[in-house]
């Protein structure tokens, strides 16, 4: 029995000795959790009862934690009970550590746990090995070393945002620019220069101070609670309350809360890769010692906090807890308390140094030709300074991290939950995307639904056998209730009756068994309590069955064995029939290898049942008795067809990874049109076994279908698709799929009835189990990038504009179309509302109608900065031409104050255009309205007015009264530009609806 389970048993049983067997007259079984491990222990026992009148025998075994004692009058099983309890409470008394903290500071730091022997571990950490820590004691040592807990990133202060936004490049320069001015003689332009730093950082500070908050809160999950063993009993408690010492118990699907030392494994295997990186689970081993100098990665007797149970089970005493497990010192050395910079960030980033790069020669190239010109130096250093205001974009990291945390808001609100940042990028480019068939594909219903017996293919209905729609009884509905009991035996899921009826807590598969068995008459609990298991083998990595090894109340043996039929039934030599247990000859053994093909091509998942009298070896069943197949229906959610059609006109592809056998995978996938009316290909898992790795990369990106795949498998699948250089994201929901979803450029875990494992590691948790979720997080992820991309184009387009108003005026030799003081108002009232506000921008009508964008190239390709500075060309000249329609060459406030307002116009008109990568202004009454847009051009326009109209603003900005026709002429600068850049775009960029697609792909442009 394991250590799980016996806990499970003490937590239901007497505190202290308890009867195991006394249905032997004068022979009876006794158990004390502490004796377990306790030979000196057992030893003082032994000699106890036999000092009890009428005790001839003890034997006691220190593994099991038991006796057997044989006894005569006048002894009695009380008195044997409670001689029992008395020596064990009187050893532990003296034993236990004393009330209150330990005398050691923290033992874990003076102790190397891997490399010492349990005993004298446990004696070390003042712990006890069955019992656990005391309540008491517990309690202590939280408040004495702190609780389990790791520190977490916190949202930087507004005054820490505002810091690093005065000390950024571009307002580095903004503020030289302002000194420079002071020392010219040019106070108000300086305190100009410094309103537009102070309005700018304000922004950019409460923008990122909610977003900084939006980002920690990410990982604001409910932790799943530590199962752990104190004063003898069982409770499950807040991680954050183990400590050192703390005796904890290890299911397969938990996250492991803590550094700590096993005491007992049964097949344990764990996902390390948090910590080690290597995603393939590594197997434990309780028993092993090892070298005090063994590397973290081959500690094979410890678990690590933060790493997931694949397969087993097992008991671990903690070592260590909070900052001084591992994953918290990695965590304090690479300085990880505070959310990294996004690959959008950081290339915006780039993009805004290389634009300071550009704009400053550009500004240089301006006050050269000034001075060439013979305009005074200090006017000219004076424009040079302000255009270097007006074009250097410091508004654009902000925009983006505004916009990555809009884009987490809007999924939360929409059931998509964002676990990581990063995700919300790397959505807009996956290509293919890694479905697992149940929970995914399929609802997390199961219903056994077919069996076949001796030789005979049944339906089974409401607790109904049914051959070719007569009912069956007799010998077919014995061998089918007995293929139920063992599948009973052979589960872990957990059975109750309650409310007239019984309830079951499981996965789908096994609690369709467990339904189908109740439904023929098997009772579950009173099967199991008349058969209580000692040993289990669960499915996992090479093996795709699961065994228990049962005893009865008589003493007999029983093994119980369930999984893939191919592979129970290579380990069968007889089989059950209506004549008993007969030779499982060639003809019995083909026929159940086609019935499990015909049931597998009906959609069905398999299940071969097998047993064996007399126990056997659970590493390596043989010779046993087949009893038959198990079919389940789990049948395919309504939603998934279309919501795979919208991911196939999205330019996804769609793969199935599934357990399942071929048969089935195909079946499903054929249903489904998981290839688009293609013809489906499908791969089994035994295929790629043995090939060469570059040659199975090759190989991964041909099939539809992977069928009967292992974890490891799914893992290995989806590394070789992303070597072809594909954005892949997987979905999933149980432990199994943990490898993969880590690894995964995307993991998504279905949220409905996923495992924690499954939404520990995942990026994307989306809250129901529906695949529409899969294709509302891509749909959203994309508009994400794009709103990125239209702020970007809006900046530089914009700045752009500003710049060749300035660089064609001096080619020109043309009076100076722009004051300094309108350059800084043009940065002032232009950039901030309309960027933010086309960072909200919601997703296009068509987004899901493009393909993905390259994740490799640029967010601003080639092509893009084209187009950029052709809009930009657009509205100068635009610009110009309203200058030199005033007065011609000879300017003056007046042509002056037209340019100005006709740029800014333009400008906001312009924020309108880049709504869309395809639409122009023009297009706007037909699109989806932005209030938040109009709101800031309008915001935006009246500030215009005001500083004409205001004499403060007037006199500061230098702007002349103007006339009707002049307003003629801002409206034809500001809608001509706008109307021209339309036209352009529509002749370089294909329409919405014609057929070619449009794909961002560095420059290149594919149709």
């Amino acid at each position: 029995m394991n250590y799980f389970s016996r806990a499970e048993e003490r937590s239901d049983a007497p505190a202290g000795a308890f009867v195991v067997h006394d249905a032997v007259p004068g022979r009876l079984r006794l158990r004390h959790p502490g004796l377990w491990r306790r030979d000196e222990l057992c030893g003082r026992a032994a000699e106890a009862l036999k000092r009890v009148p009428g005790v001839f025998a003890v034997r006691t075994n220190a593994l099991t934690g038991s006796a057997l004692v044989r006894y005569a009058f006048p002894a009695t099983e009380r008195q044997i009970l409670s001689a029992l309890d008395s020596t064990v409470t009187a050893a532990e008394t003296a034993s236990s550590p004393p009330p209150g903290v330990p005398a050691l500071d923290f033992p874990s730091d003076d102790v190397v746990a891997h490399a010492a022997p349990v005993l004298e571990l446990v004696a070390r950490l003042e712990t006890r090995l069955v019992e656990g820590l005391t309540l008491r004691g517990a309690a202590a040592r939280v408040a004495n070393w702190g609780r389990n807990e790791l520190p977490r990133a916190k949202p930087r202060s507004a005054a820490a945002i505002l810091a690093e936004q005065m000390t950024s490049l571009p307002i580095a320069l903004l503020a030289a620019s302002a000194a420079l001015s002071v020392a010219t003689g040019g106070v108000a332009d300086a305190v100009m220069i410094a309103a537009v730093v102070l309005v700018n950082a304000g922004i950019a500070t409460a923008t990122e101070r909610e977003a900084d908050r939006t980002i920690v809160n990410l990982m604001d999950d409910a932790p799943q609670q530590a199962v752990v063993i104190r004063d003898g009993s069982r409770s499950l408690i807040d991680p954050a309350e183990l400590t050192v010492g703390d005796l904890i118990l290890i299911e397969r699907g938990a996250m492991i809360p803590a550094d700590a030392r096993l005491v007992e494994s049964d097949g344990l295997s764990v996902n390390e890769s948090p910590l080690t990186g290597e995603a393939q689970p590594a197997v434990k081993d309780a028993l092993a010692l090892l070298p005090p100098d063994t590397v973290v990665s081959d500690r094979r007797n410890m678990v690590f906090r933060g790493t997931a149970v694949t397969g087993g089970s097992g008991a671990a005493v903690v070592t260590a807890v909070g900052r001084r497990t591992e994953i918290g010192r990695v965590q304090e050395l690479l300085g990880a308390v505070r959310p990294p910079e996004t690959p959008i960030q950081r290339e915006l980033g780039e993009v805004g140094r290389e634009l300071v790069a550009i704009n400053g020669l550009i500004c240089a190239c301006v006050f050269g030709l000034g001075l060439m010109r013979g305009h005074p130096l200090l006017q000219t250093l004076r424009s040079a300074i302000s255009l270097a205001v007006a074009a250097i974009p410091e508004g654009l990291p902000a925009v983006a991290t505004t916009t990555l945390a809009v884009g987490v808001q809007d999924m939360r609100r929409r059931k998509v939950l964002v676990r990581k940042i990063d995700a919300v990028e790397t959505l807009g480019a996956v290509e293919i995307v890694g479905l697992d068939k149940t929970g995914t594909l399929t609802e997390n219903r199961m219903a056994a639904v077919a069996v076949h017996v001796d030789g005979a293919a049944l339906e089974l209905r409401e607790g109904r056998l049914l051959r070719d729609g007569a009912e069956m009884d007799g010998a077919l509905r014995v061998q089918a209730r007995r293929l139920f009991e063992i599948a009973v035996l052979c589960s872990d899921a957990v059975a109750t009756y309650g409310d007239d009826r019984f309830e079951f807590d499981g996965t789908p598969t096994e609690t369709a068994l467990l339904a189908a068995g109740v439904a023929l008459g098997v009772d579950p609990v009173a099967l199991r309590l008349s058969a209580r298991v000692l040993s289990t083998a669960a499915r996992g990595d090479g093996r795709k069955r699961m065994s228990a090894l049962r005893e009865t109340a008589e003493g007999a043996r029983l093994l119980c064995v369930k999984g893939d039929p191919v592979e129970v039934l290579a380990r069968c030599t007889r089989r059950l029939s209506a004549a008993g247990v007969v030779t499982l000859d060639e003809p019995a053994r083909a026929a159940a290898l086609r019935a499990n093909e015909r049931m597998a091509g009906d959609a069905l998942r398999v299940l071969g049942v097998a047993y064996c009298e007399g126990g056997g070896d659970l590493r390596d069943e043989s010779d046993l008795v087949w009893l038959g197949l198990a079919g389940i229906a789990n049948p395919i959610r309504a939603s998934v067809r279309p919501a795979l059609q919208r991911l196939h006109r999205a330019g996804v592809r769609t793969v199935m990874i599934t357990g399942d056998q071929s048969a089935t995978a195909f079946a499903i996938a054929r249903r489904l049109d998981l290839n688009d009316g293609g013809e489906l290909r499908v791969l089994e898992a035994g295929q790629i076994a043995n090939l060469r790795p570059e040659l199975f990369e090759a190989l991964a990106a041909q099939p539809d279908v992977f069928a009967r795949v292992s974890p490891v498998d799914k893992l290995n699948i989806v590394k070789a698709l992303q070597a072809s250089g594909r954005i892949v994201a997987m979905t999933g929901d149980g432990v199994n799929d943990g490898p993969a979803l880590r690894a995964a450029d995307v993991g998504i875990a279905m949220g409905g009835e996923g495992t924690d494992v499954a939404r520990q590691v995942a990026d994307i948790v989306l809250a129901s189990d529906d695949l529409d979720g899969v294709v509302e997080a891509i749909r959203l992820g994309r508009a994400t990038y794009a709103n990125i991309r239209k702020v970007l184009r809006y900046l530089v387009s914009t700045n752009a504009s500003e710049t060749f108003v300035m660089l064609g005026a001096g080619l020109f030799n043309l009076r100076e179309p722009l004051t300094p003081m309108q350059l800084l108002w043009l940065n002032l009232a232009t950039d901030a509302l309309p960027a933010l506000a086309l960072g909200l921008e919601p997703p296009e009508s068509d987004v899901l109608e493009q393909p993905p964008h390259d994740p490799a190239a640029p967010i601003l390709g080639a092509d893009d900065f084209r187009r950029t500075l052709r809009e930009g060309a657009v509205m100068a000249s635009a610009a110009l031409m309203g200058y030199l329609s005033v007065n011609g060459l000879a300017g003056g406030a007046r042509a002056s104050a037209v340019t100005f307002h006709g740029l800014t116009v333009g400008q906001l008109l312009h924020a309108i255009s880049c709504r869309s990568e395809t639409r122009g202004v023009s297009s706007e009454i037909r699109r989806r309205p932005n209030p938040r847009l109009y709101g800031g051009v309008a915001l935006s326009l009246l500030f215009q007015g005001a500083a004409q109209f205001l004499p403060p603003a007037q006199r500061l900005l230098g702007l002349a009264p103007l006339g009707p026709g002049d307003l003629l002429r801002i409206g034809a600068i500001a809608i001509g530009s706008s109307l021209l850049n339309d036209v352009i775009g529509r002749a370089s960029n294909p329409r919405p609806g014609d057929g070619r697609p449009v794909r961002h792909d560095g420059g290149r442009r594919v149709s």
